[in-house]
């Protein structure tokens, strides 16, 4: 005869093989592995900083024969629009840089920002220089890494990159780490252009007059100066002369922003798997016991039958 199995082994058994189906469900959704792959993310954890030059000289008529303001706006909504779900905050620079909008997922309501954007008046502040909304900039953006550490801080510097204040601009280079990706967008030709006196950019009240030429002054674009901008910040530039290919920039922020590494990123080797089967396994043999025992318990129930029982 073969040796009976103590009962309490057998329980032992059914409390381990419990035990085992609670660690494994637990190790499936703790999904572990070893190593990180870089992960990219999506354009909706990003917040965009726009910062836009609205000194006089963005009124020259070289942005496709209309106002270099005019290509801006229209540019900026288009890039709105080619960024759904991203945070959008406004800053404009003259005299003075000023926080027109602070960060908000309304499109419509940074598109109206930028629609009632102004430029300053024609004797309005004392010369430009690109490097005016450096502090206001570093603020904006250090509260947005402390409030919100898990977004990506993307920068979009507008300018036609004119200095006019005859000193030497300050480097941006203090501000690249707290950005993580963006592009400075030039406005204007070298040869330059005119300017409306206007404050609705209209010839009805001629050109700014240049006191020292006794001519209408022409306001030249400087590519060169906004390129050093973008080396500083680690973004990269693009010269804009005429509308459309926002779109192609607003995939470039997803294509060139830095991939998660961190210790959130997937596993780049996952055993998810391999605990899944253990944990399958090892219900499966509990429902084979569940089976057996429910069959036993009603094969127990069942009446015995009389011998000559009809």
């Amino acid at each position: 005869m073969g040796r009976a199995e103590h009962p309490m082994s057998g329980i032992a058994l059914v409390v381990a093989r419990r035990v085992g189906i609670l660690i494994a469900l637990l190790v499936v959704l703790w999904q572990p592995g070893f190593g990180t792959r870089a992960a990219p993310t999506g354009v909706t954890d990003i917040d965009v900083l726009v910062v836009v030059d609205r000194t006089r000289s963005m009124a020259a008529l070289d942005y496709d024969g209309r106002p270099r303001i005019d290509g801006v706006k229209r540019d900026l909504v288009d890039l709105a629009d080619a960024l759904p779900g991203s945070r959008f905050a406004l800053m404009t620079f003259g005299g003075v840089a000023t926080l027109e909008l602070p960060f908000t997922s309304d499109t419509s309501t940074f598109a109206t920002a930028v629609d009632t954007l102004r430029l300053e008046g024609p004797f309005d502040g004392t010369g430009s220089s690109t490097d005016r909304p450096m502090t206001a900039m570093q603020s904006v953006l250090q509260r947005a890494d402390e409030q919100h550490p898990d977004r990506r801080r993307i920068v979009v510097f507008v300018s036609d990159g004119e200095n006019t204040d005859g000193a030497e601009p300050a480097s941006y280079d203090g501000l690249e780490d707290l950005v993580d990706g963006g592009i400075v967008l030039g406005y204007g030709t070298e040869d330059g252009a005119k300017m409306p006196a206007a404050a609705d950019l209209s010839g009805d009240e001629g050109f700014v007059y240049d006191q020292e030429t006794g001519e209408d002054a022409i306001s030249h674009f400087d590519g060169g100066e906004l390129e050093a901008i973008a080396e500083q910040l680690g973004v990269s530039y693009a010269h804009r002369t005429q509308p459309g290919g926002m779109t192609g920039i607003a995939d470039g922020f997803d294509a060139a922003a830095d991939l998660d590494e961190g210790p959130g990123a997937p596993a780049k080797h996952d055993l998810t798997w391999v605990f899944g089967l253990v944990l399958l396994a090892l219900v499966l043999v509990e429902l084979r016991s569940w089976w057996r025992a429910l069959w036993t318990s009603h094969a127990a129930l069942q009446p015995v039958r009389q011998e000559g029982t009809p």
